[in-house]
């Protein structure tokens, strides 16, 4: 029997060559996508930290205007305070003055001090 001779790369030496050259470029493509990857989580984690930041400053400009509004209160409420009371219902102003008759009755008040209080009370 006689043999044949083989002119170029045998079929088994083609299949190794070619194996050989897609499991390179595989290796390369992945390293590349890995690197691709790592690019994109770094940027998406960039991008989540920016917004964190954002969220902070929104979180303390409300909290200043939450103070002001707190602050501009305080200082209507002392307002009030230093300008006397405010005068209420009238079912309250009637108590007060049921009060301060039973004040002028028992000799607490004079007439002029009743009439001075009644009127403060009923804010004439």
């Amino acid at each position: 029997m006689r043999r044949r001779r083989v002119v170029g790369p045998s079929l088994v030496g083609a299949a190794a060559t070619t194996a050989v050259v897609v499991g390179t470029a595989k290796v390369v493509g992945g390293a590349m996508d890995g690197a691709a990857d790592q690019k994109a989580a770094a940027q998406q984690q960039a991008a989540a930290q920016q917004q964190q930041v954002s969220d902070l400053q929104a979180q303390q400009a409300e909290l200043a205007a939450q103070q002001e509004a707190l602050a501009q209160q305080q200082a209507a409420a002392a307002q009030q305070a230093a300008a006397g009371p405010i005068p209420g219902s009238l079912d309250d102003q009637l108590a007060q003055i049921q009060k301060l008759s039973v004040l002028k009755d028992q000799g607490v008040l004079t007439e002029e001090e009743f009439q001075a209080k009644k009127k403060q009370i009923l804010g004439i």
